[in-house]
């Protein structure tokens, strides 16, 4: 049986990116525009959305829409959605890798247990899923027009098991309640929605491990002893399964939560 190479195609296709100036969001969005996606990329940051638009239609001779806003904001998030609807008949495939992750620096946050705040709780909850699903409800009727529409939510793999504190042990890294509560919540809403918007369209989610950036070299030591690959993930290492999803390559899985950890999880 060979395979068909068409269904990595995504020309005439476009792709939302939440998060689409992050590290993670451009390594997606250059995934799925070098496959013939034009995009929309969601950002709070104008310059560095204005910086992904130049590198990327250049690069891969699409065309790239931003929205540099803030997604929690009821008000910002509804002008998005309508401003989508009235430039766009069709859209293709949503991926949401929008999250509020543990380098950020809000007070509160990156704590121990005792000094996690209220307000950063909330803030994790508003940004890691409730904002994905207010989104999701106002785009999801012009993505029932294409014909084989994708939601891809990049959760984490503290969605699914609880933290190893040894591996914080030492360093200035934390892991806050909130991060995993929302990722788990993200798994679940995935599959409500898989259900919901069936067979239209279909939603399935990633959960990555650690993706190595500049973490401190002790942690990134400690790390890759529990991984059975033994080192920690890259962009290229998340959003190529993501390509996966978004294709035709997987016209027939939905509700599913993608584990891509090299193994950490079965330790």
């Amino acid at each position: 049986m060979n395979i068909k190479i068409e269904n990595l195609n995504l020309s005439k296709k476009t792709s939302i990116i939440t998060g689409g100036a992050g590290h993670l969001g451009m390594c997606i969005a250059d995934k799925l525009s070098l496959c013939g996606s034009n995009l929309i990329l969601i950002d709070l940051d104008e310059k560095s959305l204005n910086k992904a638009k130049k590198k990327l239609e250049k690069k891969n001779r699409i065309k790239v829409r931003t929205f540099p806003l803030d997604l929690t904001n009821k008000k910002e998030r509804i002008d998005c959605i309508k401003l989508i609807k009235k430039e766009y008949k069709v859209i293709d495939i949503m991926v949401n890798s929008i999250g509020m992750v543990g380098t950020d620096n809000m007070k509160g946050w990156n704590e121990s247990f005792e000094n996690q705040c209220y307000d950063a709780w909330n803030k994790a909850i508003d940004t890691n899923l409730t904002s994905i699903f207010f989104l999701i409800q106002g785009i999801y009727k012009i993505m029932k027009k294409s014909k084989n529409a994708s939601i891809i939510n990049v959760s984490s793999i503290y969605g699914v098991n609880a933290p190893d504190w040894d591996l914080y042990k030492g360093t200035a890294i934390n892991n806050p309640a909130a991060y995993s509560v929302s990722k788990a919540g993200l798994i679940y809403m995935t599959k409500w929605l898989a259900s919901t918007l069936a067979p239209n369209i279909r939603v399935n989610a990633v959960s990555p491990g650690g993706i190595e950036r500049s973490q401190e070299k002790y942690f990134i030591k400690k790390y890759n002893k529990k991984t059975l690959l033994n080192r920690m993930a890259t962009e290229s290492d998340v959003s190529e399964p993501v390509l996966f999803l978004a294709s035709n390559m997987s016209s027939y899985i939905t509700g599913q939560n993608l584990i891509i950890d090299g193994g950490w999880t079965i330790k």
